[in-house]
């Protein structure tokens, strides 16, 4: 989704304006096609992602109506692609299938954004999946503040999700969207109307243990509001959900010892591609879990993970992809955003 901060997130919003499609002809289809979340109303309207092409209908692509697939045209100008699980050697792929016998297509930069579509349309059906909820008690303080119109330091530890990773606007490709940070940061601004500092000081590839050695760095900001943002790569290394837990524990604990005036956010993890050999379906789920028996007065959590989850399940993963394995693209980092802004409510 590509609303400014501020708007409705996904599972209120009357109209979508960015559901993503990524277009595969599968082994025996005609065309190629892909899955909208909800049913339209009416017609939808598809852009490149980018928001350069606008598609017509008919020309490039057809919808019946109580339908969410789109098929494409034999003479579309949509990108689509014919496989996604590549033979060894190909451009844009990645040796890391579960077997070990093929490759999935795998991109940084913009190579997905490039091949990705949105989707505008009024849904026909209701939001019937996860709904985040506030936590007045974990923010009370930060609450506070923003209601005072008093400034706010956002501090963010995490790994490469958290640089922004894949975002357009941190590829420098149109439209210009930030990581979900900025989108958060952006977003309090817009509802409070105070000022908001945001220091990032994630990096890729970086896990949850890495993130104990940086809290000296960390509790150096002085900030208001500390969001941990660990999880995939921790998966990816199979490591135990109670281990995990700690040292996210540890982390909240050494910032509210510092700064005892500082609330935390834990942010649990989008899921990887289940083709990816490194993906671990079982664990994500496993660490929100930890990651909820924390949850108490200065300490909230944000369930990115099942709300990810209930999306994926409706559509496929290449459609929130920003790299074809582990990173969000703009609607991911909107999703993220929205989570995290929806414990402010």
């Amino acid at each position: 989704m590509q609303p400014p901060p501020g708007n409705k997130p996904i599972w209120k919003t009357p109209a979508l304006k960015g559901d993503p499609l990524f277009f595969v002809q599968e082994a025996g289809q005609a065309q190629a096609s892909a899955r909208l979340l909800f049913v339209p109303k009416a017609l939808p309207r598809l852009t490149k992602a980018t928001g350069e092409v606008s598609y017509e209908a008919g020309k490039d692509f057809t919808w019946q109506p109580g339908s969410r697939e789109i098929v494409l045209t034999p003479a579309s100008r949509i990108p689509f692609r014919t496989q996604v699980l590549l033979p060894p050697g190909s451009p844009d792929s990645i040796a890391a299938t579960r077997d070990g016998k093929k490759h999935l297509l795998y991109g940084e930069g913009h190579f997905f954004h490039d091949q990705q579509v949105h989707a505008a349309y009024e849904p026909a059906e209701a939001w019937s999946g996860p709904v985040p909820e506030a936590e007045a008690d974990g923010l009370e303080l930060t609450i506070e503040r923003l209601k005072a119109k008093e400034s706010i330091k956002v501090l963010v530890l995490g790994d490469s999700i958290s640089t922004g990773a894949n975002a357009s606007g941190t590829v420098g490709a149109p439209p210009g969207l930030m990581g979900y940070p900025d989108l958060v940061a952006d977003g309090l601004r817009s509802r409070f109307g105070t000022a908001v500092e945001l220091k990032n000081l994630s990096v890729g590839g970086m896990n949850a243990p890495w993130g104990v050695e940086q809290m000296t760095l960390a509790v150096g900001e002085k900030p208001d509001l500390f969001l941990i943002a660990f999880g995939m790569n921790d998966a990816s290394g199979r490591y135990p959900p109670s281990k995990y837990r700690k040292d996210v524990e540890r982390m909240a604990a050494v910032m509210r010892a510092a700064c005892p005036d500082c609330d935390v956010i834990c942010v649990a993890t989008m899921t990887a591609n289940e083709a990816w050999q490194h993906a671990a379906p079982d664990l994500y789920p496993a660490y929100l879990e930890q990651l909820l028996t924390l949850r108490g007065p200065g300490l909230a959590v944000a369930d990115v993970t099942s709300v990810w989850s209930w999306i994926v399940e409706r559509k496929k993963f290449l459609d929130l992809t920003g790299n074809g394995v582990n990173h969000p693209n703009d609607f991911g980092h909107r999703l993220y955003a929205d989570v995290i802004l929806a414990l402010f409510s």
